[in-house]
């Protein structure tokens, strides 16, 4: 019997749909200890793949201290239940019912059973699990904490590295969407994290250069600061870090091993510094601390948010409810702009050939030269083709200053090869940049300005860092 037929022999209503949302996806693990237990959890709640979810939490909640579970999950979930009496509870991820309809897996085929949350009950409780006797064998937890935070109104975090000389790579990754979003949510919190540059021991003189240059580059790229707030990490560190601590004693030290941005640079440094393999920690503080809801973050940090999620659910499963869950905002277009000697590797100004980045501050002439040199290959047709990586990121680059959609760009270019884009591009980023440029000769001249700047987003978002730790080390004691 299958989900589908179980569903139909109840007269449950239901559908199942080849298309549906992933996010309302409601995954199904057995969990082994004396006895079975079914546990049904949102897509959206789960750890990382090697880590699905904290067992500690589940151990907690079932007063349990030996639990396992199957990580590649079960399908047909509700037939399980009804045809073998060995499982003898499920727990219900309370995240459910904060949405419309959910998706339950089908085995065998790429579908799902699109279900009410309430029919959902309706049926367990049918095969015989009932929350409200002495030993109830329905459980219902929020793994997510979302029934906290269900609100329209989000507070969006980013960091960026003091890097001084920023790069094209930086701002169509991470900038252009910033001013997006001061226009799409509610607050909007920016911040240097200079505190992450100390992880490669920096020139302090050549640091404290680049902080000043990183904000200066920032405010004229013309962020909206009457809407938002730019601070400098290292301003409020101490919070930062105090959280970090906390945070750090409930990270297993096998999870930061994991992290796939400390295994390769790990290997380019003689020396490791037990910052490099923090990181992580610190950055979940850099989000928690000011109880953000969402986290714009490019395919390279995605895994570290993900270990921030897990420390957040850890520290509210143990403590009490005392931040959110943040949520990745994934730019749709271009989350990551690639080298223009090569298209396999991250546009980074850390690469020893100039050549290979557009920074901000380069001149009209510097801007024609590099994007000439840019590598293209021989097909001397354009198209938005994943396997020509060097052609693929110039219209990459072009759709996102241009505005205009994928198909549009390549009937446009039709027949007109890779010199025609190169002359197009180069006109287009040379008219983005000029305003940045002159902006930032301007703030170079009045350095009052930029002070300014820093002690106003500082004032606007110390409170909120000062009263999530003086809560966060109340509950643990402190």
């Amino acid at each position: 019997m299958t989900d589908a037929s179980l569903l139909r022999e109840k007269n449950c209503p239901h559908n199942v749909v080849y298309e549906f949302e992933p996010s309302k996806l409601v995954r199904t693990f057995i969990l082994e200890s004396t006895q079975k237990d079914l546990i049904f959890i949102c897509e959206e709640n789960l750890g990382s793949p090697e880590s699905l979810l904290d067992l500690s939490v589940l151990e907690t909640l079932l007063g349990s201290s030996s639990l396992t579970y199957n990580p590649s999950g079960v399908a047909d979930a509700l037939s399980l239940i009804a045809t073998k009496s060995s499982v003898q509870r499920v727990i219900l991820d309370e995240s459910v019912f904060d949405r419309d309809l959910v998706y339950l897996p089908t085995a065998g085929r790429n579908a799902a059973i699109e279900i009410r949350p309430d029919d959902l009950r309706k049926v367990l409780i049918d095969l015989g699990f009932d929350s409200e006797a002495d030993k109830p064998k329905l459980i219902t937890y929020d793994f997510g904490y979302t029934t906290n935070n269900q609100t329209t109104q989000h507070r969006v975090i980013s960091g960026i590295q003091s890097s001084g000389d920023m790069t094209l790579g930086n701002y169509l990754g991470a900038i252009i969407n910033w001013k997006k979003q001061i226009e799409k949510y509610d607050e909007n919190f920016f911040f240097i994290a200079d505190l992450h540059s100390l992880t490669v021991l920096p020139d302090p003189a050549d640091l404290r250069d680049r902080i000043r240059k990183t904000v200066m580059t920032l405010i004229a790229c013309g962020l909206d600061l009457e809407k938002a707030a730019l601070f400098r990490q290292s301003d409020l560190g101490g919070y930062h870090t105090e959280l970090a601590w906390i945070f750090s004693c409930l990270t297993p030290e096998g999870r930061l091993e994991q992290m796939t941005q400390f295994k390769d640079k790990s290997q380019k440094q003689q020396m490791i510094g037990t910052g490099l393999k923090t990181y992580p920690i610190l950055m979940a503080a850099d989000i928690s601390l000011y109880q953000a809801t969402l986290v714009p973050v490019g395919d390279d940090q995605r895994q570290h948010l993900e270990l921030c999620r897990e420390i957040v659910r850890r520290f509210n499963n143990r403590y009490g409810y005392t931040m959110p869950v943040p949520k990745a905002e994934v730019p749709e277009v271009l989350a990551r702009v690639m080298s223009l000697t090569d298209g396999t590797k991250k546009m980074s100004k850390s690469d020893e050939n100039r050549d290979s980045c557009i920074y901000l501050l380069d001149s009209p002439d510097e801007i024609n030269r590099k994007i000439k040199r840019a590598k293209t290959d021989s097909d001397p047709t354009l198209s938005f083709d994943e396997n020509r990586p060097e052609v693929f990121n110039l219209l990459s680059i072009y759709q996102v200053l241009s505005g205009k959609e994928k198909e549009a760009i390549e009937r446009h270019f039709e027949g007109k090869g890779a010199a025609a884009l190169k002359q197009e591009l180069t006109e287009l980023l040379v008219e983005e940049l000029k305003p940045i440029r002159q902006k930032y000769n301007e703030l170079a001249s009045n350095p009052c300005l930029v002070d300014a700047v820093l002690q106003k987003g500082r004032e606007r978002v110390e409170p909120i860092a000062k009263q999530t730790l003086a809560i966060a080390k109340q509950r643990v004691g402190l």
